[in-house]
């Protein structure tokens, strides 16, 4: 399971949710809940698993996956040859020379998983693929069907390891977080034990929770924060008072507190599109192709009533009356992303249909194009004739897909529901957009984004219209002590006095604050009481330039008026650097 944790980081994969159609109208529960026991099914090395199914190399070729120049899966014999995460290719081909290396592929992991796991859908009501290679089974779907969790598992790697050939790790534990972690030590935790065995649990761990969480890790190992029992100990408002929301989050994975379903969840109402096909295909490209028009109109249709689509369900249907139905989690979603979900269902679905034919390969691998291309060459000795197309090489099974529809299964109200102004009518927006720049010149229009700093200001980066960002400052340095999100709402450069009781100015040195912030006095002469304040943090740079040398210190205040301000101390000058809202 750890071979995969570069890769998650890097290209965080969706998440696709299979629910009964008595469940499809509602979100999954938050696996806190009191009862509730979660089952994490793992594949060890799974992009390495699934490029030598790609590749069809041997059981026995070690194989080594590359993302970024960096090894971020091997399999058994390549990692017993002394192959390791991380390492670069010059160091793959030193220490194996006859490894395969091949680089890591989105599509490839989908595929073949979405094909592999087709065994589950007659065996449990509803799961959810955390990531290529992981899935997560709710165990009060299975207490019905097996006497106790032991025997549950059995059965299902029992059914899973014949369908597919794979090695699966087994995890249990009360929260997915937890259950993940302990599927990579093939481990049950007892009911009630999760806060105890996450205690126990290195605080990289906390990279299994994706890209925003791992942020935090450098910061925490500085701070002296080994295990997650350590974060766990620190109190939570102190923590979500430095670190955000992030902060937040990974504490509340280090307690064992479960992440919960918005609470802005919207079914009032079922949108969906459906399309029926003149002639059944078996084409994924054409598929893909009809699917961007049809997710376009439902995506149309969500935008309109100002909601944001989270959860989609796919349904496909057979000539036969056959039907594979899924729900995908995508967090940007498109109808490019949709697209490639229908295609990876359906290249799976059929894809295991033709598995289970005569003339199938060795069970538990997909076949390639070429071996569905030989497959069905022999299954028709007959010479077509020379007006007649040959083999299709995109043809997975001998009937095709008649029918498609899409759900949206999920609608959610965030900001993020604002309609965009690029979302329609892109080419006149363009159009004017440069129209401007010509009579005005190329800074006339600026697009915002990040770079590296401590404070918003520094951070806030203004490229023209149309050209290539250009950062001053690299916004991939580690900038210690930099603001954590949220960040204010609005930037601003605004001398104040923050005053203690008896009316003195507040000092601020490397220690802390040299007394409680009382009030804050703004130039107007308008004097509001500070009711809530944050621990203070210095920021030094540039001490070996005096020219370049900055101190400063920040602090986060709440007056009796409701003002969320960030302050910041410099030159002996307090100013009010942002504001919340």
């Amino acid at each position: 399971m750890s071979a995969e944790a570069a890769a998650r980081q890097k290209n965080p994969n969706p998440t696709a949710v299979r629910s009964d159609p008595a469940d499809s109208d509602s979100a999954p529960a938050a696996a806190s809940a009191e009862g509730r026991r979660t089952l994490v099914l793992t594949v060890p090395d799974w992009s390495a698993v699934a490029a030598a199914t790609e590749h069809e190399f041997s059981p026995r070729t070690p194989v080594a996956v590359l993302s970024g120049g960096k090894v971020v899966a091997a399999n058994a014999p390549a990692r017993a040859a002394g192959i390791a995460l991380g390492n670069n290719k010059r160091a793959v081909g030193y220490r194996c020379p006859e490894a395969q290396v091949v680089a890591w592929n989105e599509e490839t992991d989908n595929r073949h998983f979405s094909a592999g796991v087709g065994a589950l859908e007659e065996l449990v009501a509803r799961f959810t693929l955390l990531s290529p290679g992981t899935l997560a089974i709710p165990l009060d779907s299975l207490k019905h069907g097996y006497a106790d969790e032991p025997s549950a598992v059995e059965a299902l790697i029992s059914a899973l390891v014949a369908a597919t050939g794979w090695e699966f790790f087994p995890g249990i534990a009360d929260t997915v977080f937890a259950a993940v972690l302990a599927a990579g030590q093939a481990r049950r935790v007892e009911p009630g034990e999760t806060a105890e065995f996450l205690a126990a649990q290195p605080i990289s761990t906390l990279e299994y929770a994706g890209a925003g969480a791992t942020e935090l890790i450098d910061t925490f190992t500085q701070l002296g924060l080994r295990t997650l029992g350590d974060l766990a100990g620190i109190d939570v408002r102190a923590v979500n008072s430095r670190f955000g929301a992030l902060g937040k989050h990974a504490h509340d994975l280090a307690t064992g507190v479960e992440w919960a379903p918005l609470s802005d969840h919207v079914r009032e109402e079922k949108l969906t599109v459906e399309l029926g096909l003149d002639e059944p295909t078996t084409r994924s490209d054409t598929l893909g192709f009809l699917t961007r028009q049809l997710a376009a109109d439902l995506l149309s249709t969500v935008r309109r009533r100002g909601l944001v689509c989270t959860q989609i369900t796919i349904e496909l249907i057979a000539v036969s009356g056959q039907s594979s139905k899924r729900t995908w989690r995508i967090e940007d979603m498109n109808e490019n992303t949709i697209a490639d979900r229908l295609r990876w269902q359906a290249e799976g679905w059929l894809a295991g249909s033709t598995r289970k034919g005569p003339a199938s390969p060795q069970q538990g691998s997909v076949p390639s194009r070429k071996n569905r291309k030989d497959s069905k060459s022999s299954q028709d000795r007959e010479t077509p004739a020379p007006d007649e197309p040959g083999p299709d090489p995109e043809d997975f099974s001998e009937e095709g897909i008649i029918a498609l529809s899409l759900v949206a299964a999920e609608l959610t109200t965030p900001i993020g529901a604002t309609k965009s102004l690029f979302d329609e009518n892109t080419g006149q927006v363009t159009h004017t957009l440069e129209r401007l720049q010509g009579l005005f010149g190329p800074d006339a229009v600026l697009v915002p984004g990040l770079q590296g700093g401590w404070d918003p200001a520094e951070t806030n980066l203004w490229t023209p219209w149309q050209q290539a960002a250009s950062p001053v400052r690299s916004p991939g340095a580690p900038w210690p002590g930099a603001l954590h999100a949220p960040r204010p709402t609005t930037v601003e450069n605004l001398p104040v006095d923050v005053l203690a009781v008896g009316g003195r100015s507040v000092g601020a040195r490397p220690a802390g604050l040299e007394s409680a912030p009382y009030a804050i006095r703004f130039p107007t002469g308008a004097t509001e009481a500070i009711v809530d304040y944050s621990g203070s943090w210095p920021v030094e740079s540039g001490w070996w330039d005096p020219a370049k040398a900055t101190y400063r210190t920040r602090l986060q205040v709440v007056t009796d008026s409701g003002q969320a301000l960030l302050l910041s101390k410099e030159n002996g000058q307090w100013h009010i650097t942002g504001r919340y809202r």
